[in-house]
């Protein structure tokens, strides 16, 4: 028996028939067929402990599986400068990605806040950035090859088998390589202040109008978020780089956030008060220049080498910003009667409506997000996630794929024309499973 676990531990499965590491093409092929002639169900993943995804897409969710650990396909195939795209294995992170195209002088449109996923498992659950303007990295998907069951086949996905491939959740079969779009490298102008949330009311379509990115982080119990926005810069220029201070200062801030969280977490709203404030030099305004891959890198990426989150993120209808951050208070409100304090800020971002991708949740012009965190070690997020993810389904809203979730989205068209695509491309079901809500650890992840 074998056994495999996300890096935030909210998944894992102890007696899995087989992990697989398979370091080519062939090695891929052989995986599949034999798990499917065992008539194991197999999902693929990144390396143990290194999932990054909180739901339980890793994993098969019942029966005998099999895991297909894919770190060791991590190869850039080609970069196409006349057509403008790029070629890699599925294994190959958003880190080894970006690092690559900025060397060779060239760029992705839009990337998430962190760089350890692998390709194939970003576009799978629709990993995002912000902007309104800008979509999922799923939208820069031209191509993908995939492995097949039962035998191993390797189709190079077209028109609807392509558009159900963008975002799969691993549903279709064993991604080999993805081909996503580029542009020319370019720089990023990054501002960043302290807001009264509220007050930007009147202001935020100009904000997403006037700037390429827009994103908010809400510290609770405040009313305050910072405000981030982007603009490309005409020419290269460099300044105020993000240092290994800056991330050591961050990182000692959030262990300081989850401390507190664990001894005494009524402290933690008197906390954010006090600090949370236009005098702390924490939070005075700055600016910084610098390369696109460094600059859209944020406070996730330097977390997780800090601490573990459970996280859990809806997405909705942009008419529904203001009503849905009066629920997030609400539900904060509730949580804190319930002696459920939260210890880090909630992540507001927006997206470019999604257009090529059957099972996408970025189905609104713009599409709001809202992530909220909740340290790994602290008690009473199984009291907190499900109360606000009622609030924000009662208002449209829809669950980022790779997060935590209670209730599973009810299917609609784009689910039933999926479907179709992947009983013609896994007619065994090899690669099926029902998605299943977030069960949590009673033990680790219990109510308060």
């Amino acid at each position: 028996m074998a056994s495999w676990k996300n890096w935030a531990e909210t998944v894992s499965y102890a007696t899995l028939e087989k992990t697989y590491q398979p370091k080519g093409l062939r090695g891929l092929q052989s995986a599949v067929i034999e798990a499917a002639k065992n008539k194991w169900k197999l999902r693929a993943a990144g390396p143990t402990r290194h999932g990054h995804a909180w739901s339980n897409l890793g994993v098969p969710a019942h029966g005998k599986g099999a895991i297909i650990q894919m770190d060791g396909l991590n190869e850039i195939v080609s970069l196409d400068a006349n057509n403008l795209t790029v070629e890699v294995q599925a294994g190959t992170t958003i880190k080894k990605l970006t690092e690559h195209l900025f060397r060779a002088g060239y760029a992705l449109e839009n990337m998430g806040d962190s760089n350890p996923q692998t390709i194939a498992g970003a576009i799978s659950t629709e990993t995002h950035g912000s902007g309104g303007g800008l979509g999922s990295l799923s939208e820069l998907v031209e191509g993908i090859k995939m492995v097949t069951a039962p035998d191993g086949t390797l189709e190079d996905l077209q028109a609807d088998a392509l558009r159900a491939a963008r975002v799969s959740l691993g549903k279709l079969g064993a991604i080999y390589t993805v081909k996503l779009r580029i542009e020319k490298n370019y720089y990023l102008h990054h501002k960043q202040r302290l807001v009264r949330f509220e007050d930007e009311r009147n202001t935020i379509r100009t904000l997403l109008n006037d700037n390429r990115h827009l994103e908010y982080w809400y510290y609770p119990y405040t009313g305050k978020a910072e405000r981030i926005t982007r603009k490309k810069l005409l020419v290269p220029e460099t300044s105020n780089e993000l240092s290994s201070l800056d991330e050591w200062f961050i990182k000692k801030t959030t262990e300081f956030n989850e401390g507190i969280g664990l001894r005494s977490p009524h402290k933690l709203p008197g906390l954010f008060q006090r600090y949370v404030v236009d005098k702390n030099p924490l939070f005075a305004p700055f600016e910084r220049k610098g390369p696109w891959h460094k600059v859209l890198l944020g406070k996730s990426n330097v977390w997780r080498g800090a601490v573990k989150t459970f996280t859990m993120e809806y997405q909705f209808a942009f008419d529904n910003l203001w009503p849905a951050f009066a629920a997030l208070e609400k539900s904060i409100e509730v949580a804190r009667d319930k002696c459920v304090f939260v210890a880090s800020p909630v992540h507001i971002r927006f997206s470019r409506k999604s257009l090529r991708s059957l099972l996408s949740h970025l189905r609104f012009e713009p599409t709001v997000s809202f992530s909220a965190n909740f340290f790994r070690k602290h008690k009473g997020a199984n009291t907190w996630f499900p109360d606000l993810e009622r609030r924000l389904i009662d208002l449209g809203g829809k669950p980022h794929w790779g997060k935590m979730y209670y209730v599973t989205p009810p299917k609609g068209a784009e689910a039933a024309e999926f479907e179709i695509i992947q009983k013609r491309l896994d007619p065994n079901g090899v690669f099926a499973f029902e998605q299943g809500p977030y069960k949590p650890d009673p033990e680790a992840f219990q109510a308060v």
